[in-house]
């Protein structure tokens, strides 16, 4: 005869061993799901990327002597949230973390990325198989997604250990921070470096705006600069910048239009734009100002047709 005991999460009663009812490991499933197909555009979202390079790609120092609008520097523009930061990487290590845990408990191997061997299916690249979609290059997953689909798989396990209630709170807890990260706008934007003329020299100071900001005040000299001057020169020295869809749909979001990574992906599957080569995780890099162009011919047909 099965006594009854209560859920460590819930309270409600649990008909077998385990610490945690299933309605509440489920609620972790949906959670670490939902991580799975965010982390990497979270990982985009707190990442401080390379902001200068110049006309050639390569990486300039920040106190280059050069590096003035007129010098042809070279601008990404990149949302930022400061506390985004810490708050996922916090998530992410806590994801992490835990799947090395069940891995060496279990003693199994999680399922993080390691090198891309074969075998493959046979139908040259064509098919829609994970495993080979990393060996052809076409695709690496995010450490993250992939320790969060080991724990997804080990969930079932997982509550009917004595853990469970700290790793399930836990779990939940850091796949809602990454999917928040994604889903909200972030308070501040970056504007570009100051440059404002000074006694010292052109002040050297980022600035960062809000995005409903008319103007921004530098934090050093002062000086008072026009938001929309601001992002009308970003959106010129960001054209010959090369990044992947997420990363460019954050950027045009900010300072053109509402754009989705999703939208980016289409364009270039109807072959409107051209991949540049790949990024260090495999994900095609596309040229903003080639993205720029095609959505501006889409308004301006659709305002036409319209009209």
């Amino acid at each position: 005869m099965t006594t009854d005991t209560t859920c460590d999460l819930c309270g409600n009663p649990v008909r077998d061993t385990a610490y945690v009812c299933p309605r509440c490991t489920a609620d972790t499933a949906r959670y670490l799901r939902d991580a799975i197909n965010t982390a990497a555009e979270a990982e985009t979202t707190v990442a401080r990327l390379a902001r200068y390079s110049d006309r050639h790609g390569r990486t300039l120092p920040d106190d280059d002597p050069d590096g003035r609008p007129d010098g042809g520097l070279k601008v990404t523009p990149l949302m930022y949230d400061a506390n985004a930061r810490q708050r996922g990487q916090r998530a992410m290590n806590d994801i992490v973390t835990w799947a090395r845990h069940v891995a060496e408990t279990r003693g199994v191997a999680p399922t993080l990325p390691g090198p891309a061997f074969g075998p493959l299916c046979g139908s040259q690249g064509v098919c829609r198989h994970e495993s080979c979609s990393v060996v052809y290059g076409r695709s690496i997953p995010h450490p993250v997604a992939r320790a969060a689909t080991f724990l997804l798989g080990n969930l079932e396990w997982l509550r009917y250990r004595r853990e469970a209630e700290e790793a399930l709170t836990a779990l939940s807890a850091a796949a809602a921070t990454i999917v928040r990260i994604v889903d909200a706008p972030p308070p501040l934007w970056y504007a570009g470096p100051c440059w404002a003329d000074t006694d010292a020299g052109a002040c050297p100071e980022e600035l960062y705006a809000r995005t409903d900001d008319g103007t921004v005040r530098c934090p050093a000299c002062k000086a008072r600069h026009d938001v929309r001057q601001r992002r009308v020169w970003l959106l010129g020295e960001a054209d010959g910048v090369l990044g992947h869809a997420a990363l460019i749909a954050a950027a045009l979001t900010v300072l053109d239009r509402p754009v989705t990574s999703s939208m980016v992906r289409n364009l270039a599957h109807r072959g409107r734009i051209e991949a540049h080569g790949q990024d260090e995780r495999g994900r095609p890099l596309y040229r903003v100002g080639e993205v720029r162009a095609v959505l501006s011919e889409a308004t301006r047909s659709t305002t036409s047709v319209a009209a």
